[in-house]
């Protein structure tokens, strides 16, 4: 009885969304969430400059493949149940269990539907490589259903320090997986079974850290009333894996596996921006959000601020990356790999704006409207996919240019967002404006620098960080000079991060 008594408390104190606290506790999850981005980011980033030595386009492009059916599955493996228990004030022991045994079922439900789409390959992608991919890869839906609930809880809780060790135990284990695999010889099968360790062992980690247990019990009642809220996550998830992927299946299928893996590459390190640095503050900021839906004032104050503090470090960083795509690619990946400079150029600029705005998808799933969000979603998709489609004929650069311009469409959904709450197209501008200004600004000196006979002479290495250095500054004065409060604002949030509960 003793031993359970501290796994009780745990799922009990998450029944009930609490503000106490609330600055401190957004502020050390951000801090650790900050942390997260820098060590997640150097081993992503480092592990990709390794197996981008051991491995070749192809083989990326083979696994971005497999990616358009898996990311489809894994998007849909909760059908927004995980939201729905986060954005609810109050929730039940039963509607915790009702989600579990109603995650697993639809986890394992996909894993048998994408084997049996494994032997169809050939008529998706016109090759039949990713079938045996497909038929491995599909273990993880069901080890992944396994700890959606649990990662409900810890977002209910904010505990982001736990989150975090999870996070980094899980990359940096996955990582190490794939690269040895690749040294050994299995080509594109480490990226595969890399995956699949990252999988078992994300979850191993996030069940022993929420010592939650289902129970044998399942409200049907409760899961139809959700119908309508989980039917909207639905849609906007079938939406989202439109928009990541629709060009991974069109570029695969129109150029082949080596010119999707040079795009696949070039979108995963823009990626970084959004998947590394976006997402994890929307996961900091939705419960957040949640817990001041009576309190319009302290949400309005807490979403400029963060709007600020988010566009602030992400403009920056997507901007940068376009503006040294020509030095970081030889760096990074080798000379194999130049072909994907130019993609990379453009997918930075479409980085640092739809990362810039990624809030609003928080604002939309705190305020519950969701079902608003998802036909906002529906025209984005039109316009890409018409985009994509229509760039297709002139070639894999032309399409970059076509996704990175629909990217604007995102600042309009972000106003929209934040109209939610009672803020305008000002309080848009002064979230935006002063940190695309100043990244702009840090483009054209690192232009301006880049040809420098004191820089040129450099090793390739020492060449870019001298970029980045000149570039960060250069941004960092420009801001700074624009305006003192994100002095004050990052000040502030270091010193909530070290402050002691």
């Amino acid at each position: 009885m003793t031993r359970s008594t501290p796994r009780h408390t745990t799922v009990r104190q998450a029944l009930i969304l609490s503000s106490r606290d609330l600055g401190s506790r957004v502020a050390r999850g951000a801090g650790f969430t900050l942390l997260g981005i820098v060590l997640r980011t150097t081993l992503t980033i480092g592990s990709m400059a390794i197996l981008a030595r051991l491995l070749t386009p192809a083989d990326f492009g083979y696994l971005a493949m497999a990616t358009v059916v898996t990311e489809f599955a894994g998007l849909l493996g909760s059908f927004g149940f995980a939201n729905i228990l986060i954005q609810r004030r109050v929730i039940t022991r039963l509607q915790l269990d009702t989600m579990f045994w109603a995650t697993l079922a639809l986890g394992c439900t996909i894993a048998a539907v994408i084997f049996a789409l494994s032997f169809l390959t050939h008529w998706l992608f016109g090759d039949e490589a990713t079938g045996p991919l497909l038929r491995v890869m599909c273990l993880t839906f069901i080890f992944g259903s396994l700890s959606t609930v649990h990662q409900a809880i810890l977002s209910r809780l904010m505990r982001f320090g736990t989150e975090f060790i999870i996070q980094i135990g899980t990359i940096g284990l996955r990582s190490a997986a794939a690269i040895i695999l690749a040294y050994l010889g299995f080509g594109v099968w480490s990226l595969v079974y890399g995956s699949l360790a990252g999988s078992i062992i994300g979850t191993l980690l996030m069940v022993s850290a929420i010592r939650y247990r289902p129970r044998l019990r399942f409200h049907r009642q409760y899961l139809l009333s959700t119908w309508k809220t989980s039917s909207s996550y639905m849609g906007n998830t079938v939406l989202y894996y439109l928009n990541m992927n629709s060009d991974l299946l069109l570029i695969g299928r129109q150029f082949g596996a080596s010119a999707l893996g040079y795009y696949q590459n070039a979108r995963s390190l823009t990626d970084e921006v959004r998947g590394r640095i976006a997402m994890p503050l929307q996961r900091v900021l939705f419960p957040a959000f949640s817990s001041l839906q009576a309190d319009q004032v302290r949400l309005q104050h807490s979403v400029l601020r963060s709007g600020r503090l988010l566009a602030a470090i992400i403009c920056p960083i997507g901007i940068g990356l376009s503006a040294v795509a020509t030095e970081i690619v030889p760096v990074l990946y080798g000379e194999q790999w130049l072909p994907m400079i130019p993609i990379l150029s453009l997918l930075g600029i479409s980085a640092a704006l739809r990362g810039s705005t990624a809030i609003g998808s928080s604002l939309f799933n705190s305020q519950n409207r969701v079902p608003l969000a998802f036909r906002y979603n529906i025209i984005y998709t039109a316009l890409l996919l018409c985009s994509i489609l229509f760039a297709m004929p002139y070639g894999l650069n032309v399409v970059a240019l076509a996704i990175a311009a629909n990217s604007l469409f995102s600042v309009f959904v972000f106003r929209v967002a934040l109209g939610l709450i009672g803020l305008g197209t000002s309080h848009l501008l002064h979230i935006l404006a002063r940190p695309f200004i100043a990244a702009l600004l840090m483009w054209a000196a690192i232009a301006f620098l880049r040809n420098l006979p004191i820089l040129t002479a450099l090793h390739p290495g020492m060449h870019l960080g001298a970029l980045i250095a000149c570039g960060a500054i250069s941004y960092a004065s420009v801001l700074h000079l624009l305006s003192r409060q994100y002095l004050q604002d990052f000040t502030e949030l270091a010193a909530r991060f070290t402050k002691r509960r």
